[in-house]
């Protein structure tokens, strides 16, 4: 009986291997040749530290889930399926291609034992062709989508035509070479190659003992193609399959909180605060836009596109990425540096750094670090920033809060309550107001709503009353990195010497930056949001609430509560306890969730394009939300603002967390 397998280099003759061996020479080279230089050009950025080693295990892990299973890619379908489809059909292909080497060249040649025959025969030639299958369903789907379907976020560049042709050709013409040899040597086992087994009529019958032409001519195009595709790996958008696989695992296991800014190293004896060339970053923000695929998943997110302004986080790291690759080619730098000449001033000041692009971007990509350092070579190298932040600059400066109201008025809003100063009481925990709960009429009501509460719960807290000053996060994300030290310096100094150790905040600006950023300072402190401290009192049994409020009724994800923080459930199981009516999701929440335009200084600034807020807002209305509740003074503000625009005040209203809480205890 003859046994079930195949001959590797049947009908190719003698020489077929070593050919085979040659050209997997060259192309190594080639290979290496490619990597190495754009090793060099990722090395013309800074020096970063990066301990590749430590959390190895969380890297290997979130690769896995994220690379190999592609969790953070399917959050789309069509396209996450698409590449799923091409991903693994190739890694099917390859680990076949793999096991044909050992076996030819490792156990049959040393041991005489050969394992892909009999009934794991049929099921390799199975799952080989259902692999080559699903990758060419996978390329279609890709054609169709940029060819004919278009998305806005996509554009087209020759290499993408050429990479998608190239592949569609290599796995047709590994089909056809099948095909030919199943007609010239039929067995009728091989029908578990099923594509080549439904091909196969298509070609001739063979003579016996002759050189089957069609076979041996598909067969050697077929091999010079694959090997030229392997080589193109390293000049072409196909470098991904490399860069995009390591930045995973450099990124997408943070070393650092998230959204936490890096200081400026040795800040004293600078003589240059930021980057204004792209060798002023540091190699791992190089790598970065060379991990870049071009998704445009960042842009269909970014609120300062979905308004119109002069910011798409695909662009801005695309541009850098053409500014890099000119100089790394040998380019000359540009004198005036890439402010202006690559990346516009309004595109810097059009971020507003809620990480959306960064948290929903498949391979981990930051935007904001890049952009961060441009405001600050703006900002303290050349003392060139906006009307609007040079005031709030100046009122940090003089007042310690951006209204520039002052600290007698910070207490203001503590009239008719009873509560304690923590400078002149011992509490176990420090309520940090913030400026915007101080001195804004509106969110006065929320710090009001809060005190209520804790007090309620038997909460042991007191304020620092007019000896808080702004945490300093305003000041920090226009770039202003001295002002920002200034006043956190002595923001942690004042917290150490009265032995703080909890903080409770309403804020999620207050909350990241005492809780994220402080610590680079020597702040090191258990600190709580209003919607995590809420949720552990209910659980606890300190906190009795009714529920009250009626109507349709949905939560506003603040970004830095919700992206930058993880708090999502938190501030939910707390509506859950109030709500008479029904809760309703916007159509973008949790970590896909639209910002209401107020961070990254934004709320500081004047608008001169379309209103993110209104936008958000109108998610709301298409719900047909009658309460919208945030837990961000800035979100707040903002929701309000929109209601108001759209004329939505007599059936719609915007709440704090702690506001619908009061109503019902």
């Amino acid at each position: 009986m003859e046994e079930v397998g195949r001959v590797i280099f049947w009908n190719v003759g003698g020489g077929a291997r070593w050919i085979s061996y040659a050209l997997m020479v060259v192309t190594f080279i080639a290979l290496i040749y490619g990597l190495k230089k754009r090793y060099a050009m990722w090395k013309i950025g800074k020096a970063s530290p990066i301990n590749f080693t430590e959390r190895l295990g969380e890297r290997i892990g979130y690769f896995i889930t994220n690379g190999i299973f592609h969790k953070s890619i399917l959050r789309e379908a069509y396209p996450g399926w698409m590449h799923f489809f091409i991903f693994w059909g190739f890694l099917i292909l390859t680990i076949g291609t793999a096991l044909v080497a050992i076996q030819d060249d490792f156990t049959k040649l040393i041991f005489g034992v050969e394992f892909i025959k009999g009934d794991f025969y049929l099921i390799f030639s199975f799952l080989t062709d259902l692999g080559g299958l699903l990758a060419i369903i996978g390329i279609l789907m890709a054609m169709w989508r940029r060819y004919i379907t278009k998305p806005a976020r996509l554009d087209n560049k020759p290499d993408d035509l050429i990479v998608l042709v190239w592949i569609l050709v290599v796995l047709v013409t590994g089909f056809l070479t099948e095909a030919a040899r199943l007609a010239a040597d039929p067995k009728p086992y091989e029908v578990w190659s099923f594509v080549g087994w439904f091909l196969a009529p298509m070609f001739p019958s063979a003579e016996k003992g002759v050189t089957y032409m069609p076979h041996a001519v598909m067969w050697y195009f077929h091999m010079l193609i694959s090997f030229g595709l392997l080589a193109y790996i390293a000049y072409s958008r196909l470098l991904h399959i490399i860069t995009s696989s390591f930045n995973m695992m450099f990124r997408g296991v943070e070393d650092s909180p998230r959204g936490a800014i890096v200081p400026i190293e040795d800040f004293e004896n600078a003589e240059e605060f930021g980057v204004n060339s792209i060798d002023g970053f540091t190699w791992k923000q190089i790598f970065d836009l060379d991990a870049c695929t071009r998704c445009g998943r960042c842009q269909d997110l970014c609120p300062a596109f979905a308004t119109e302004k002069p910011l798409s986080p695909k662009q801005f790291i695309q541009d850098l990425k053409t500014e890099w690759e000119r100089i790394g080619a040998g380019g000359e730098k540009n004198e005036d540096g890439i402010i202006d000449t690559v990346i516009k001033e309004e595109t810097l000041w059009s971020c507003t750094a809620c990480l959306a692009c960064q948290v929903n971007c498949p391979v981990s990509i930051p935007t904001f670090d890049k952009n961060i350092e441009m405001r600050r070579y703006l900002t303290l190298t050349l003392s060139k920033t906006t009307s609007e932040t040079r005031l709030l600059f100046k009122n940090l400066q003089q007042k310690s809060d951006p209204y520039g109201m002052g600290k007698r008025q910070r207490t203001e809003w503590t009239e008719g309550l009873e509560v304690k100063k923590a400078a002149e009481e011992e509490v176990e925990y420090l309520y940090w107001v913030g400026c915007v709960a101080s001195l804004d009429d509106r969110n006065r009501k929320v710090a009001k709503a809060f005190t209520k509460i804790l007090t309620e719960a038997g909460v042991s807290f007191g304020i620092l009353g007019q000896d808080e000053a702004c945490c300093g996060d305003p000041a920090r994300r226009c770039g202003n990195e001295e002002l920002y030290l200034g006043i956190a310096q002595g923001n942690v100094e004042l917290l150490n010497e009265m032995g703080i150790k909890k903080i409770i905040t309403t804020c999620p600006h207050c909350y990241h930056t005492l809780k994220n950023e402080y610590p680079q300072l020597g702040g090191n402190f258990e600190v709580y949001h209003q919607a995590d401290f809420i949720s552990k009192l209910i659980n606890e049994g300190k906190l009795k609430i009714n529920p009250t409020v009626e109507g349709t009724i949905t939560f506003h994800d603040p970004c830095y509560l919700g992206r930058v923080n993880g708090v999502f459930d938190e501030a939910r199981n707390v509506v859950d306890k109030v709500k008479q009516g029904n809760f309703v999701e916007m159509g973008r929440n949790h970590d896909r969730s639209f910002c209401c335009g107020g961070g990254g200084g934004r709320i500081w600034m004047e608008e001169h394009h379309g209103r993110i807020n209104h936008k958000r807002i109108e998610e709301a209305i298409d719900i047909s939300a009658n309460t919208v509740v945030t837990a961000c003074p800035y979100c707040l503000i903002m929701m309000e603002d929109a209601i108001k625009d759209k004329e939505k005040t007599e059936t719609m209203k915007a709440l704090d967390l702690s506001e619908v809480v009061v109503k019902g205890i």
